[in-house]
């Protein structure tokens, strides 16, 4: 991806081409901190070219100033409907504009604001998504286009925007960016190249990158001591052995304890309870939960937070062979609850239970698991928000609020105590899934009967955000990382 430079002083050489961002009716570089002089030249330019500043609209031509070779108005339409898809997606835009034009060093000027938001905080996310719309995963590709590779990418500051200020942004974008990008690469990774023994060996290579931050892997003889039942009745039925990574930030004197969980199933054929064949490669994203959380972990230590932040990642393959777990199985969990397995591809929250079950060593006041676990949360929310459910009222508006305003949006779905009757087992203590009603609460009621005592509890099913089929409000194909940024911003907002 491009490196991203704060830009204030002229280039050594002349930036290809610069991309000036705005709604239609407004003027395009009124808050952008060029001089009067630059202004003047800017202003002859705009009347010549005449940009309307409509939805989709790119007018180019030679830019008037020494700076740069060319100049691209792009219109991002009526502000009053300007959202997070859709500046996510002009940026975007301007990327395979920039790619298609061979244009390596390009500057970006846009003073935009969403309706909602404040202006910094419309700031850091232009800022944030800049620096990622260039992302692409092409790590399997024999011959890589260079080509189609930006180098940089120089911002303008804003007429108000203190150097210290802009700097200050550009750090966190920055970490935010290889958090994401961490996030985004782990879920894009195929399943024979992305092992629960290769997931394992990934997490210790990010807490490598970075100071504090403690890695250690449950094997298979780790887990069947703390008898978690749930994840290696999953594994069973792979060749390849399960694990639980444990990654621990633990500053001195933490304000708080907070324990992310992560799903982290790299393949899913649905085992005995097998998956239609359409679509069935999508199941190596099924980890992508696994991979918010260590995209996650990597930020906290980063920013060395003072609390104490620890990252459970359940891993393993369903898969069906003769060892695999049937249909009408009893397993017992870490817990000791006893489950009656109704289908096999209710996988996922076989691994939660035990995690958040083991998750009460480390004394947690909030919990939060992210997973891919239900096709009705899709049914149900589509691609435009992950559900949420939780025990906590207060933490469910905190959540969404937050959604709301980073742009990982969240929607509350109700935990009524009468859906765990839909989960009675007449052989066991529940079942791990019911009928085909409300199968993302019942899910989410399953896992609350795992919670620890006192804490406080949110489930992100993140099936319909987590990866996309195609380019989707901006984002990529593939893994979108979605929860990296409001869990972060999440965790820093815990010490306010």
């Amino acid at each position: 991806m491009a490196d991203l430079y704060q830009f204030r002083t002229a280039p050594e050489e002349p930036l290809d081409c610069v991309y000036v961002l705005y709604p239609a009716g407004t003027d395009p570089i009124a808050d952008i901190a060029f001089d009067a002089k630059e202004k003047r030249a800017l202003r002859a330019k705009i009347k010549n070219l005449a940009p309307r500043g409509e939805d989709g609209e790119l007018i180019s031509g030679e830019c008037p100033l020494e700076i740069a070779h060319r100049i691209t108005f792009v219109g991002l339409g009526d502000e009053s409907t300007l959202s997070h898809g859709k500046l996510r997606e002009a940026l975007r835009r301007v990327m395979r504009q920039a790619t298609k034009n061979r244009e390596y060093q390009i500057g970006l000027a846009v003073s935009a604001r969403i309706p909602g938001l404040s202006s910094d905080e419309s700031r850091r996310f232009v800022l944030r998504e800049a620096s990622i719309a260039d992302y692409t995963f092409d790590k399997f590709k024999s011959k890589k286009n260079e080509f189609d590779k930006i180098d940089g990418l120089h911002i303008f500051p804003l007429t108000k925007e203190t150097e210290e200020d802009l700097e200050l942004k550009l750090d966190s974008v920055r970490l935010l960016r290889t958090a994401i990008q961490i996030a985004r690469d782990l879920g894009n990774r195929p399943s024979n190249d992305l092992t629960p023994e290769r997931l394992s060996l990934a997490a210790k290579e990010v807490a490598d990158g970075v100071t504090g931050l403690r890695v250690t892997i449950l094997g298979k003889k780790e887990l069947q001591k703390d008898r978690m039942g749930g994840i290696l009745a999953v594994g069973q039925g792979s060749a390849e052995e399960p694990r639980m990574i444990v990654l621990e930030h633990r500053p001195k004197k933490p304000k708080r304890s907070v324990v992310l969980i992560g799903k982290g199933i790299t393949f899913d054929s649905g085992g005995i309870s097998l998956k239609p064949a359409k679509g069935m490669g999508d199941m190596k994203f099924d980890m992508a939960g696994a991979a918010a959380v260590i995209g996650v972990m990597r930020a906290v230590a980063e920013l060395d937070l003072p609390i104490k932040v620890v990252g459970l990642v359940p891993t393993a393959e369903n898969m069906p062979s003769g060892t695999a777990i049937k249909p009408g199985d009893i397993i017992t969990t870490a817990s000791g609850k006893t489950v009656e397995v109704d289908n096999t591809d209710a996988e996922g929250r076989l691994l939660l239970a035990d995690a958040l079950h083991y998750s009460a060593r480390f004394n947690p006041d909030l919990i939060i698991d992210f997973a891919t676990l239900t096709g009705a949360c899709v049914v149900a929310l589509g691609h435009e928000a992950a559900g949420l459910m939780t025990n906590d009222d207060e933490l469910q508006a905190t959540l969404r609020g937050l959604g709301e305003r980073v742009g990982e949006r969240v929607w509350p779905l109700p935990l009524y105590d009468e859906y765990l009757g839909y989960l009675k087992s007449d052989w066991a203590d529940l079942k791990n899934s019911g009928d085909r009603w409300g199968g993302a609460v019942t899910a989410g009621i399953f896992l609350k009967q795992f919670v620890p005592d006192k804490a406080s509890w949110a489930h992100l099913d993140i099936a319909g955000v987590g990866y996309l089929d195609k380019v989707h409000n901006g984002l990529p194909k593939g893994a979108t990382g979605f929860g990296v940024v409001l869990t972060t911003a999440f965790l820093v907002d815990l010490l306010k």
